[in-house]
């Protein structure tokens, strides 16, 4: 076998190593609704609704920690969070609890200066393990304990392999045989 042979051949087997793994990656993306909380403090009717949370990161699985986050959907009580609001608080073996980081991700004081949010969820068996929020300019008052909450995985639509990714492994498999075939 000729050297340019032998250099196409070990091109083609990076090639195809490198399309078969992008053509299946996909980001990971988690809704959680939660409603019915209660209201600690001072009585603010109005605000114990529905919230709907919808989160995407990057990982190769469910299981891994999550790094940072490529999009986040939280609304509380009017309140629309961006990316860079929302941190990550800790990571558990499953778990991972994340919160507005207006005084640190990791607490919810409740005396009505920021909008606030702490929720700890299950990421390899969906699930709200804690939730609870406070609002801004409603002091005294902590929002926490939804009566019911729900998790599920949103089924990303993951682009079928094309023919070439699918040929490729196919033709450099040939070639490596040809190649030992000819060595033999």
């Amino acid at each position: 076998m000729s050297f340019a042979s032998s250099v196409l051949t070990r091109a083609a087997v990076v090639l195809a190593l490198s399309l078969g793994s992008a053509a299946f990656a996909s980001p990971v993306t988690l809704e959680l609704k939660a409603s019915g909380f209660t209201n600690a403090g001072t009585q603010y009717p109005g605000f114990d609704g529905e919230v709907d949370v919808r989160l995407s990161w990057d990982t190769a699985n469910k299981a891994d920690p999550i790094a940072s986050f490529l999009s986040i959907d939280i609304e509380i009580a009017g309140h629309q969070y961006t990316l860079a609001e929302v941190g990550i608080a800790n990571q558990g073996t499953t778990q991972t609890a994340i919160g507005a980081i207006a005084r640190g991700a990791n607490a919810v004081i409740g005396d009505g200066a920021f909008n606030d949010f702490l929720l700890v969820f299950d990421r390899v068996n969906p699930a709200v393990n804690a939730f609870a929020y406070s609002i801004q300019g409603k002091t005294n008052a902590i929002w926490w304990t939804p009566a019911s909450t729900s998790a599920a995985y949103i089924t990303n639509s993951v682009p079928e392999p094309s023919t070439l990714a699918l040929l490729l492994p196919a033709l450099a498999g040939l070639a490596l045989r040809r190649q030992r075939l000819a060595k033999a």
